[in-house]
Formats: structure tokens, C-alpha cells, sequence
């Protein structure tokens, strides 16, 4: 991608003796996102229901040494339903806000040729199966953001790297533990992470993201 950065991250987990109605119930509760996934979602709304069709509105927050991202997004998500015990969830931005001085009273949208490219564009699937006494959740997450300047790549590449796969973990985790304060499964299980190449263990080190970046300036949309 010509000045830009392509996050590509998987990751996955078991919820024992759960249902598969029941992990749904807590991933389309759009409206308590807000509280399910904070602080990564500042706040959440649904903008439109239509059967399984939904229009959201999602701020995400990540703060990292003294800057604060936050980012709004309008999102398409459509639940697909296979069958009794297979779902799926894709979730498109179509209207991506960076946002400035985040949380003061001097807050507002940056213009579009100027904000700084935290997000450019994302895309999300969710996967569900039930069998083997649990449910089976994968998420796959890409996002693509702006490239970085060479002269400020040894301060900013160390964050681009760590951070999708901490927002990857946070929200796997968070989901699981929503689960279980309504419907109290079995035993924890550890969640897995991987790139598209293969599952991971979260223990294990070998753990990468499949980040790809091209040389040059960034583009007003890459």
C-alpha cells in the first residue's frame, strides 16, 4: 500500500459452556460497547436496525506516551446466520473522524487533508461456532493507516507495532469477560493471536503482527 501501513491481525478464543445466542447477545449490544470495551471505546451508539443490519457509531481511545488518539467511526454490520450454530459479523467504516484535544473543552474533528492518519479505513469479522460444549471466536481485524516519516520512524514504528496486537487482545479479553459476568462459564481458557499465517499462543514470544509498510510520504488517502 503506497504510503501506508496495513494492520492484518487474527486472534481467537473458547468460551466453555456458553451458547452461541448467548456470546451474540454480548457482540451486538452496541449501545453498552461504551462499557463492555472500555476504556478503548470512549462511547458507542446504534445509529439504524434493520433485521440483522445495524449503522453504529463507535469512539475508540488509545493514549500512548503523550498523545491521545481518538478516532470516530460510522460502521456497517451485518450478521450473517449459516446455520444453527455458525455466525458471522462484518463490521465496514464508512465515515472515519480523527478527533483533537480529545476530552477537553476545546475538542473537534480534524480536517479531512490534515489529521493525522491513525485510521484511515477499517474492516472486522468475527466468526462464531458452537460446538465441543463452548463457542469458538475469531476476530480478524485490518486496518490501514498512514506511513511514517523515516525521521521520526525510531519513535513512532515501536507503537504501530504493539498496538493492534494490545487493542486485538483488550477487546478478546473484554468479550470474554462480558460473557461471563451475564452467563458464568467454566474455566478460563487463554486466548490465541496470531497473523493470518497461523494461531499463536498469547504465552509464547514469537507472537507478530503482519504489518506491511511502504517507503515515501503519506498520501491525502492512501
Amino acid at each position: 500500500m503506497p504510503h501506508g501501513l496495513i494492520h492484518h491481525w487474527v486472534g481467537a478464543m473458547f468460551l466453555p459452556g456458553v451458547t452461541l445466542d448467548q456470546v451474540l447477545s454480548v457482540l451486538d449490544d452496541y449501545g453498552r460497547y461504551g462499557d463492555i470495551y472500555k476504556p478503548l471505546v470512549g462511547k458507542s451508539a446504534v445509529l439504524d436496525r434493520n433485521g440483522d443490519s445495524f449503522k453504529i457509531s463507535v469512539v475508540t481511545v488509545q493514549k500512548a506516551f503523550s498523545v491521545t488518539a481518538a478516532v470516530e467511526t460510522d460502521n456497517d454490520v451485518q450478521i450473517v446466520r449459516l446455520d444453527a450454530n455458525r455466525v458471522y459479523l462484518v463490521s465496514n467504516a464508512y465515515r472515519v473522524a480523527e478527533i483533537a484535544d480529545y476530552g477537553q473543552p476545546s475538542e473537534h474533528p480534524f480536517p479531512e487533508d490534515r489529521r493525522p492518519g491513525y485510521v484511515w479505513r477499517t474492516v472486522g469479522v468475527t466468526r462464531l461456532e458452537q460446538r465441543d460444549g463452548g463457542v469458538y471466536v475469531e476476530m480478524e481485524t485490518i486496518a490501514l493507516s498512514r506511513g511514517i516519516p523515516v525521521e521520526f520512524r525510531w519513535l513512532i514504528k515501536p507503537l504501530t507495532d504493539s498496538l493492534p496486537r494490545k487493542i486485538m487482545f483488550e477487546t478478546l479479553d473484554d468479550t470474554r469477560e462480558a460473557v461471563s459476568r451475564q452467563f458464568s462459564p467454566g474455566p478460563r481458557i487463554p486466548v490465541a493471536m496470531a497473523s493470518p499465517q497461523g494461531a499463536i499462543p498469547v504465552s509464547d514470544s514469537r507472537i507478530t503482527n503482519d504489518q506491511q509498510a511502504a517507503s515515501g510520504t503519506a498520501a491525502t488517502d492512501p
